[in-house]
């Protein structure tokens, strides 16, 4: 047996992120810590893993797994997680459904095996309702699915204003149905007439493989070949508005961007700064205004373009670079910067790439992470090139999941 918040249970198994989630195969003891879960889909559905523990006691449990990961690693001294939450319901502006046999849903937990779901409580209002109005105007008959749709993708900024609809196909742009393109514009029109905050929708296809590329690169590349309306929406954080254009990525809680961009960019200034990942700019055009000159590092498109329109009336001592981050810490760089600012993908640094940036001698280092196993990792590295961890805040991003989301400072 194994005793988690909130209950008892007889299975449990690792997930990739390094956490340790419990399935449920029988209650033998409800614990006072228990609470009733919101969703009907609760224990099915892979989305979710915590929505029977309390939020406060999910937020307890997030921040003693992040210390004990860095001890574990092998950092010492950790200080005490400063912990920021928000409403944990209704959060998510982001969301990727599958649609199988005209039903919308997710995969079930632990397979790939198709989920089709009546609810899904850690969306945002206007998330929900868009993805309930496509399937009822599709069973309707006022519009149909392209052919070949495997997924779609909706996103919408904070205050629920704007909203972009991608939709996937499982066809390659050589073997798409022709018609494909006229269904995603007819379903983008009665969509919009539904929800007017729809400001665009784009269709894409797989691209033709390429053998030189990864397997997984191959799987997820794509080629947008029909669209409808316009291609960004504007994402308005501590008063500024950036545009993110369709699949770019950008912080996925509506609660907690400002929270986050605050912590990273506030208090800050210098000479010289990096902004390493910068995606479309969250941190990136507060920062220019601090540092006389920033560098800005992204490779992924469209979040490079949308970085460039952020910063195109910030001057010239600010020039955003399009390469990878292992690529650009490869070239010799004449001046330390005061300041590097990272929000690497889930997969981290890795040892060489966080060497590299240990060689660069910043006199600070501020880390965002969304994986508290490749932070762990990475931070240990830092640590043994003279670095120190003074500053840890835990960003309880994901409620009702094990996910985490951590900002660190690391100083010299």
């Amino acid at each position: 047996m194994q005793t988690f918040p909130g209950g008892t249970a007889d299975s449990s198994r690792k997930l990739p992120s390094g956490g340790a989630e419990t399935l449920v195969l029988s209650l033998v003891e409800a614990q006072p810590r228990r609470a009733m879960p919101r969703c009907r889909h609760f224990g099915q559905c892979g989305g979710c893993q915590l929505q029977h523990v309390p939020a406060e006691v999910q937020l307890a449990a997030k921040q003693e797994a992040v210390v004990s990961l860095l001890s574990r690693a092998g950092v010492q001294n950790v200080p005490a997680p400063q912990t920021h939450a928000a409403e944990p319901w209704e959060y998510r502006n982001r969301v990727r459904m599958r649609v199988e046999n005209g039903s919308i849903g997710y995969s079930r937990r632990g397979s790939n095996a198709f989920l089709p779901i009546e609810e899904c409580p850690i969306l945002s209002p206007l998330l929900w309702r868009t993805a309930r109005a496509m399937q009822q105007m599709v069973q309707a008959g006022e519009a149909r699915w392209p052919a070949g749709i495997e997924s779609f993708e909706l996103f919408a900024n904070g205050d629920e204003t704007g909203l972009q609809l991608s939709v996937l196909l499982d066809s390659t742009v050589q073997t798409i149905d022709r018609d494909a393109p006229a269904a995603l514009r007819t379903l983008a029109t009665t969509l919009h007439a539904e929800v007017p905050a729809l400001t665009g929708a784009g269709l894409l296809a797989k691209a033709v493989p390429d053998a030189a590329l990864s397997r997984r690169v191959r799987e997820s590349a794509r080629v947008e070949v029909a669209r409808w309306g316009t291609s960004a929406l504007l994402y308005a954080v501590n008063g500024t508005d950036y545009r993110v254009t369709r699949g770019a990525f950008f912080q996925v809680n509506r609660f907690l961007t400002d929270t986050m961009q605050r912590l990273v960019v506030e208090g800050r200034g210098g000479a010289r700064a990096w902004d390493l990942y910068a995606g479309a700019g969250l941190f990136s055009v507060p920062l220019s205004k601090q540092f006389r000159t920033l560098t800005p590092v992204e490779v992924g498109q469209p979040a490079a373009a949308d970085l460039q329109h952020a910063l195109q009336e910030s001057g010239p001592s600010h020039r955003a670079v399009h390469s990878a981050v292992a690529d650009f810490l490869k070239q010799t760089h004449a001046n330390p910067p005061d300041l590097v600012v990272l929000d690497p993908p889930r997969a981290g640094l890795g040892r060489d790439t966080a060497t590299r940036l240990a060689r660069a001698a910043a006199a600070e280092i501020v880390y965002v992470s969304c994986d508290a196993d490749t932070f762990a990792r990475d931070a240990r590295t830092l640590v043994d090139s003279g670095y120190r961890l003074t500053l840890l805040h835990l960003l309880d991003l994901f409620p009702q999941t094990f996910h985490t989301e951590t900002v660190a400072v690391f100083r010299k």
